[in-house]
């Protein structure tokens, strides 16, 4: 119908004396558009689907479900299968499924805090727009951040494990984000998703409880987690030696650098960055790359991450049910005082 009525609409232009030819030109050049678009989408669909993988060595197809190449018996840890992990491999150039649902637990953690406010009778948290680039204080107490004066003296552990995925701001929250499409998909290939995913939550607990513990001020963010993986490539480009060893130290190195210099900035959390890489470097020593092993090694992982995954649940769990009880209690206390 639409081929109609452009080819009616040429002709309308031709018996007037205009360029009918360039309507059927660009109508030609947006269906060829239209095509492509569409063949981009059913072949991203389709890899999705494939019941195999390729080997990176041998190029030999082997199933999706394979740990290691059944042609050239090449380890396959840092190969994407088909499914889920391939599809955001797909949509997020060079990320992993593991980096992906940290990404998007950050993203609708930052989307909740920045529509949904504290507001009290006598606080005002200010507009969308001002609140954008720095979140108050109550809001961030009510979705999660670290503070020592509900952590320690409430006994509120999840507060040492909802900071990790909560940020103060737009910059803050970029800035991290792409620290983690940068460092996540490395570690994953390195060490695989079980244990990036235990390494990210340990190492950003570790960071938020020194933070808390040993310095008692307010935190939030990404950082201390984000070491921790600086941390932990560092060690490991220096346990394995070799060309790409040394490259891999190297390059931390400068970002170990960096991150010293942005810890002495004002307002800096450097005690969650001294933590979270601590753990990192510790979990360096401790955890092992490459293909596992042994089943048991692959199972004590793989709990790991599940246990991982739980604590993280319940955190936010906890925090939904209880983060507005302490706003009010603080400000009752602020109130007494």
């Amino acid at each position: 119908m639409l081929d109609h009525a452009v080819e009616l609409w040429a002709k309308i232009l031709d018996a007037i004396g205009l360029n009918g030819a360039r309507v059927r030109w660009k109508w030609n050049q947006r269906r060829r558009a239209v095509g492509e678009a569409g063949l981009d989408v059913e072949m991203l669909v389709r890899s999705t689907r494939s019941a195999h993988k390729m080997c990176p060595h041998c190029r030999a197809l082997v199933p999706r479900s394979a740990r290691r190449c059944t042609e050239c018996d090449a380890s396959l840890a840092g190969v994407r299968a088909p499914g889920l992990t391939r599809l955001v491999a797909n949509l997020i150039p060079g990320a992993t499924a593991t980096t992906f649902f940290v990404l998007l637990t950050n993203t609708l953690l930052f989307a909740v805090v920045l529509l949904l406010p504290v507001r009290l009778d006598n606080y005002e948290p200010g507009s969308v727009m001002s609140r954008l680039f720095g979140f108050d204080g109550l809001s961030l107490i009510r979705y999660g951040s670290g503070y020592a004066g509900l952590t320690l003296a409430l006994g509120e552990w999840w507060r040492i494990v909802t900071p990790v995925f909560l940020h103060g701001g737009l910059l803050h929250f970029v800035f991290n984000s792409m620290a983690l499409v940068q460092l996540g998909p490395l570690v994953e290939d390195e060490y695989g998703t079980e244990r990036l995913a235990s390494i990210y939550v340990l190492s950003g607990v570790a960071g938020s409880a020194a933070s808390q513990v040993l310095r008692q001020a307010h935190t939030v963010g990404a950082s201390g987690a984000l070491c921790g993986l600086l941390g932990l490539l560092l060690v490991h480009g220096w346990r394995i030696g070799g060309a790409y060893g040394q490259r891999l130290k190297s390059v931390m190195l400068q970002n170990v650098v960096l991150m010293i210099g942005m810890s002495l900035l004002p307002r800096i959390d450097w005690m969650n960055h001294l933590g979270g890489f601590a753990m990192g470097c510790v979990l360096g020593f401790i955890a092992p790359s490459g293909p596992f092993r042994n089943r048991g090694t692959a199972v004590v992982w793989q709990v790991l991450a599940w246990l991982a995954l739980g604590l993280v649940l319940a955190s936010l769990f906890v925090m939904a049910t209880r983060g507005n009880a302490d706003v009010q209690l603080l400000v009752r206390s602020s109130e007494g005082s």
